[in-house]
């Protein structure tokens, strides 16, 4: 353990070299690939220094802490012209991941004493890519002699300003850890979920990275910033005499350890989840639905999320495998006029709430800027890359990738608000005359999800699955709402959001990872409760486990 925190610490002072060495060996490899037969007009280096704690729980006792640190490099490797090049047909630029794998493109963590492997890596990788790119370039020159052309015309690279910004390297106070502190912590908080014996599985795992990133292109951008994420989540489930698993989970954000709620917010947290997960136990099954409910603040964050926002994704919608739903839609009503829709990377706290998508630049060295997409109702935008769609030529800063990926265009902090407020009590009441109107014994109100996932290509129905895990029934008759369990949420983006008709002052904050082609990147949703006139509700697939016989010790 100590010595790996010595191994991080001597590393620090190098840092502040890597832009440097990165900037020589881009010169010199941009230099000796003109000389070949396909001369390269951009190329970029990226690498992010990942330093990673995390520290895992579970039902009162310590099961994992895990300190690593790992700096990768990614380079890319542009060839044609910005008209066309050999991203034209994919995504990514790595022979490994376009074949299913992960690339092993790690440098040294001591760069003083293993300068000579830092280069000699680099010039390995660049040279493996440099290959893939004349391949897939031909490729794509072949497809265009043959095969019908997209669409859209626009440019496979726009133009950007190249950015000089330097942040110093973060030390001392800023990374300073204690684990044995937070060990205590966390299994206290499991052994307190641990205490109800309708658990079966209690958890918490404290998640903290911080993350330099480097960016140097040969338009001349050279970038070095610093980002922080700490996460804690708080993980619980119970299991209903049928076998189903029901779980709850509560998770916190912050940038540093002391924006952390205090131990009596989230002691309170844990006793409210643990009564819940005994609720739920002998909750009963929900039947398949179709009709009004309200969505929370968060669970209509994810919502947003899936059904939206990967709709928006500009760079995917150049190819006519995307499915396209809202290209043609730029200018029309999306949602009802009261609404609007930002994806803002520049906010780091929204009233004060850490926002897990803040950054200060993308992955392609451009800043990231607010974007209105939806504005008053009408669609105006979407997120940009460097890859161009017919319309908008220029990024927005929404080019995002987990380490060792190409980036692509991905969300950043979703934040829906509306300006025409309804009460918790204007909701409800017109969530129940709703489900009068249509002839319901109640609606439903999805108080929160875990997540989702959605199909937005062409060669499969365009749909999407919300996963809830706290749902009431609400009565028309004014009866007790009522808990229920196995849950699933679903049906296609266009037809979902013409039901939307009501939304919340309040909002929540939903905070998570999403992942995609260009792996897994941290995201906030940020809504208000919203009420949709018909939604469809299915039951979850058939447990196949059967409960335990004898009951915890």
């Amino acid at each position: 353990m100590l010595t790996t925190f010595l191994i991080v610490f001597a590393s620090i002072s190098a840092q502040d070299k890597m832009l440097d060495l990165l900037k020589e060996e881009l010169k010199s490899q941009m230099t000796t690939l003109q000389k070949g037969e396909y001369p390269p007009y951009y190329m970029n280096y990226r690498v992010t220094d990942n330093y990673s704690r995390t520290i895992k729980s579970s039902m009162g006792g310590t099961n994992t802490i895990e300190v690593d640190k790992q700096v990768i490099f990614v380079p890319q490797i542009r060839i044609g012209s910005p008209e066309f090049d050999n991203f034209h047909e994919i995504e990514s630029g790595s022979p490994a991941i376009s074949f299913g794998g992960r690339p092993s493109n790690l440098l040294p963590i001591d760069i003083q004493n293993c300068e000579e492997a830092f280069k000699e890596i680099i010039r390995e990788e660049v040279n493996n890519r440099y290959k893939f790119a004349k391949s897939n370039f031909e490729t794509a020159k072949a497809k265009k002699g043959v095969q019908i052309e997209n669409e859209d015309k626009s440019p496979d690279f726009t133009k950007a300003t190249a950015e000089k910004y330097f942040e110093p390297a973060l030390k001392g106070d800023h990374i300073a850890f204690d684990i044995d502190l937070w060990k205590k912590k966390l299994n206290k908080y499991t052994a307190q979920l641990a205490e109800n014996k309708n658990i079966i599985s209690a958890s918490a795992i404290l998640s903290y990275q911080i993350w330099r990133k480097y960016f140097v292109s040969t338009e001349g951008a050279e970038i070095a910033e610093n980002r922080v994420y700490i996460i804690l989540t708080i993980s619980g489930s119970s299991m209903a005499e049928d076998g189903m698993e029901l779980p709850l989970n509560k998770s916190y954000m912050a940038f540093t350890l002391e924006e952390l709620p205090s131990e009596s917010e989230i002691n309170k947290d844990i006793k409210a989840m643990s009564v819940k997960l005994s609720e739920l136990k002998v909750a009963p099954l929900v039947q398949p639905y179709t009709g009004p409910a309200l969505l929370s603040g968060s669970a209509s964050g994810v919502f947003f999320h899936e059904i939206f926002g990967h709709r928006v994704e500009g760079q995917k919608m150049k190819s006519d495998a995307d499915g396209q739903t809202f290209k043609n839609m730029v200018g029309d009503y999306v949602l009802p006029k009261s609404l609007n829709v930002i994806m803002d990377p520049t906010m780091q706290r929204y009233h004060g709430h850490p926002l897990n998508g803040y950054y200060i630049f993308d992955e392609q060295g451009v800043r990231g800027e607010r974007v209105e997409v939806v504005k008053e109702g009408k669609l105006e935008n979407f997120l940009m890359t460097r890859t161009g769609l017919t319309g908008f030529l220029k990024s927005n800063g929404h080019a995002r990738a987990e380490f060792e990926y190409d980036p692509t265009s991905r969300q950043s902090n979703l934040i829906v608000e509306t300006t025409e407020y309804k009460s918790d009590a204007e909701l409800r009441k017109l969530l129940t005359d709703e489900a009068k109107k249509q002839g319901k014994e109640y609606g439903y109100f999805i108080k929160s999800v875990t997540g989702g996932f959605t199909q937005i290509g062409r060669s499969a129905t365009n749909s999407f699955n919300v996963t809830p895990l706290e749902v009431y029934k609400i009565y028309v008759d004014g009866r007790k709402d009522e808990l229920v369990r196995g849950v699933d949420m679903i049906g296609t983006p266009l037809s979902m959001f013409s039901n939307i008709e009501y939304a919340g002052g309040d909002f929540e904050v939903f905070t998570g990872t999403c992942g995609a082609t260009s792996g897994n990147v941290p995201v906030t949703a940020v809504s208000p409760t919203i009420l949709v006139n018909k939604v469809e509700l299915q039951k979850k697939a058939k447990p196949s486990v059967t409960p335990a016989l004898l009951s915890r010790p």
